[in-house]
């Protein structure tokens, strides 16, 4: 069955976020005089959201105030810089308008802050309409809580069967199946393969082109 609304995730998902989250966090760090991580490193930290990045980004034992004052100069400076060296995955541009053009509602769950979420896809997808964003505001669940997905059954009007997921993570994979997704994986993102699988993805696939096949 065809689904009739696509859910996504963001950072590694729709767009290759990680250059502009890696120098945000690098900044925030050098800032406080701790040490800088290579984007190797990131790229395992990233999709649990900031303050999770940061509790493994911060040398164990560093002073309360100091991983404070780390994070909130990356606060300060990531929306910013959030459009710096991000950059699309091939053929999300093509994608989505197609899925647009069907009549087919879209909307995005991340982990990442709301307000950097918004400025982002408002950047790199103008003219996609999207039903709802939901992001990390300091008072809501991040994924895999099911608080999201409840939302846009709600919202959309829609069992959770005839909705679909794409995301490139762990928590992704988790919290679409949870719900009663579809649970597309995507292999381009910041997950191997085995992770995603593991973590309860339906299917997974290597490109938009793949993707726009199964749904």
């Amino acid at each position: 069955m065809k689904p009739k609304a696509v859910l996504f995730d963001l950072d590694g998902t729709l767009l290759d976020t990680l250059g502009d989250i890696a120098a945000a966090a690098d900044h925030g760090l050098s800032q406080v005089g701790l040490p800088t991580h290579d984007r190797a490193v990131y790229r395992r930290l990233v999709g649990h959201g900031i303050r999770r990045l940061f509790d493994q980004a911060v040398p164990e034992g560093t002073a309360p105030e100091v991983y404070q004052q780390a994070l909130s100069a990356y606060l300060a400076y990531y929306p910013a810089h959030c459009t710096v060296h991000t950059a699309y995955f091939p053929g999300v541009r093509e994608f989505l308008s197609r899925l647009q053009s069907q009549g087919i509602p879209m909307a995005i769950i991340s982990n990442k802050t709301e307000t950097t979420a918004n400025r982002v896809i408002t950047h790199y997808f103008p003219d996609i309409s999207w039903a709802f964003l939901w992001g990390n505001n300091g008072a809501r669940p991040l994924k895999p809580a099911l608080d999201a997905g409840k939302l846009a059954c709600e919202t959309l009007g829609l069992e959770p069967a005839e909705i679909a997921f794409v995301g490139d993570g762990d928590t992704d994979m988790a919290f679409a199946s949870q719900m009663g997704f579809v649970a597309a994986g995507v292999t381009w993102g910041y997950r191997d393969r085995d992770e995603l699988l593991a973590a309860g993805a339906d299917f997974l696939v290597d490109s938009f082109e793949e993707l726009a096949q199964k749904l």
